[in-house]
């Protein structure tokens, strides 16, 4: 069986292993931060557990992105596969726990199989940047696994590999300070040991969840202390958060990776049937918790490991998050494959009943999660289908833009950025690179919030990127090329800060700032990256080398970038190549001449 649950997952999943980087923080936990894109190192390993690595503070799960780099380089296959690999583990694992803990083969198979292949979890396995849940649920299910063999012989060697595989899925992921929590309510049901000393001996395992939760909170305050949401709407969201999830359970359609905040305070009579419905399904667990307790201890899984994530303390700008449903939604799947089973148990032919209703139901959730993989395929599939499903997504709007920008489609970025200001004028600011093209009072919001950015987080490369370039279209190049040389001290292979500083060295207005030489060594570095085909990129090549005055190379360089930007459509840069062409071959002659009296 789990052998059968692996491969189901791997058919649904594998296709992931052809899939690309997407723009959704896969660039700046991996390209854009030195220490893990030169694989693992000693210092890498202390820096891992010093510092936050793309505002988490998970050590454990970002020396597995150093071990990625290591083994597979900057290639998006290898680091795909870990994680269906590590998900496909889990589930297995999930099976051998249960059935340790139940005797119940078959529900403990289909739980295991429901977690492997729910669409809600797509997110979590599909997207290299969630690696975190992944290690973290193996963790997850080898704490449940070790102690069932603890709690069949206990002895203090037994739990010590219990705190061992807690504290290794905390350096993964903090979420899991709830499993004290977790391991209670396992002992009330089914393991039926739910005594005072069941309770007692759960201590040193609180004692290491609050030390992780100390240490996240100290990591990451000045990410925790940003949240401007005010704590009533807080509590209000996480009600009806709640009750999204229990949609997602039964009807995981419309799935994005971001669901913002609303602009406005949620409506009296929205927060309030979320909240009614959450103390129904809470007092009707309590009342049943003798006649069914899978129920009691299936509802408290589900809502207790929901609280770090609910957003009482909230992370970033997300109302929810289908990831944070990973290992959560197992309380349910539990609830609803022992209450399936009971309901089935005076129906005639109650086997072939319960066989083919679970065959149906894995088949259609995995049709569904199949096609929820695709739209993980590259960064234009991730935003064009989060679009499709939330037109008014601000963020999602500026995210599109930026991945436009970077492949030259000047025109319809600029559409998505003035839509995503025009949504939420509150975050013009924080939408970085679209100021470039909206300008005026934008662009000064811009520079102050990315400067703010820069002087609380000095070693944020994305954010020193693009302040420069917000620098560089108010024509203050000093600045930039100045924030970009310190870039590059951090991350010499930074291939943003290369390309942008060549840019600013070869092109500069001010003659004194511009150094030829430099610019292409600078911009020959940055196309030899993975990927490097932007023709923004050959524009960059062709006036560095106009700069040291090799015109026939910048003639074969903007003529290389004319046709990747006519391939992409991008008319405005082709139309921009074509006048520099013209420019280079004015100086053709002059060249020619003076090498001939020379």
């Amino acid at each position: 069986m789990a052998i059968a649950i692996c491969a189901l997952t791997w058919a649904v999943f594998g296709q992931a292993l052809a899939f690309d980087f997407v723009s959704y923080d896969d660039t700046d936990l991996i390209f854009r931060t030195p220490q893990v894109a030169r694989g693992l190192t000693l210092s890498g390993i202390a820096w891992a557990f010093t510092h936050t690595h793309a505002q988490n503070w998970n050590p454990l799960t970002t020396i597995t992105h150093m071990i990625d780099c290591s083994v597979w380089g900057l290639h998006a296959a290898g680091p795909h596969a870990v994680n269906v690999l590590l998900h496909s583990f889990t589930a297995a694992l999930l099976l051998v726990a249960f059935t340790r803990m139940t005797g119940a083969v078959w529900q403990s198979a289909f739980v295991a199989a429901l977690f492997a292949i729910h669409p809600a979890h797509v997110e979590s396995v599909a997207w290299i940047a969630e690696r975190k849940d992944t290690l973290s649920g193996l963790f997850f299910a080898i704490t449940l696994w070790t102690y069932t063999r603890y709690v069949a012989n206990p002895t203090r060697r037994k739990f010590l590999w219990v705190g061992f595989a807690l504290v290794a899925g905390l350096l993964a992921k903090p979420m899991l300070v709830t499993i004290p929590f977790l391991l209670l309510l396992l002992d009330y049901w089914p393991l039926q040991r739910f005594t005072r000393q069941a309770m007692l001996e759960k201590i040193p395992l609180v004692i290491l969840a609050v030390a992780s939760s100390a240490a996240t909170l100290f990591f990451q305050q000045s990410v925790v202390a940003g949240s401007a949401i005010p704590l009533p709407f807080r509590l209000e969201n996480a009600a009806v958060s709640y009750a999204i999830y229990l949609r997602q359970l039964f009807w995981p359609r419309d799935l994005v990776p971001l669901y913002l905040h609303p602009v406005d305070k949620i409506a009296t009579t929205t927060w309030g049937a979320a909240l009614a419905l959450i103390i129904t399904l809470s007092a009707i667990a309590i009342v049943l918790r003798r006649r069914a307790p899978y129920v009691f201890v299936g509802w408290f899984w589900f809502a207790g490991m929901l609280v770090p994530v609910i957003g009482i303390v909230q992370v970033g700008m997300h109302a929810h998050a289908d990831r944070y449903t990973y290992l959560p939604f197992i309380g349910l799947f539990v609830v609803l494959t022992w209450a399936a089973t009971e309901f089935a148990g005076s129906i005639p032919r109650r086997q072939t009943l319960l066989v083919a209703s679970s065959a149906i139901v894995l088949l259609i959730l995995s049709g569904c999660a199949f096609r929820q993989v695709r739209i993980w395929r590259n960064s234009d599939t991730l935003w064009t289908h989060s679009l499709a499903v939330d037109p008014d997504n601000d963020a999602a709007h500026a995210s599109f833009a930026a991945v436009l920008f970077e492949k030259g489609r000047t025109m319809q970025g600029v559409a998505h950025m003035r839509r995503a200001v025009e949504l939420r004028p509150s975050n013009a600011g924080r939408y970085g690179g679209g100021a470039l093209s909206l300008g005026g009072e934008q662009l000064e919001k811009g520079v102050e919030f990315w400067l703010q950015a820069v002087q609380e987080q000095p070693d944020d490369l994305p954010a020193q990127n693009t302040l420069g370039a917000l620098l560089m279209q108010q024509h203050r190049p000093a600045e930039a090329i100045s924030i970009w040389e310190h870039a590059l001290t951090q991350n010499p292979n930074d291939g943003n800060a290369q390309s942008n500083l060549a840019w600013a060295l070869a092109a500069c207005p001010e003659a004194r700032l511009r150094n030829g030489t430099r610019a292409l060594e600078l911009i020959t570095s940055a196309m030899k990256l993975p990927d490097a085909t932007s023709p923004i990129l050959y524009r960059t090549l062709a006036a560095a080398y106009a700069e040291c005055g090799r015109f026939d190379d910048a003639i074969g360089a903007a003529n290389e970038g004319r046709k990747l930007a006519r391939v992409e459509g991008n008319t405005s840069l082709s139309a921009e190549l074509d006048a520099n062409l013209a420019l280079f071959r004015q100086h053709q002659p002059i060249r020619d001449e003076s090498m001939s009296q020379r």
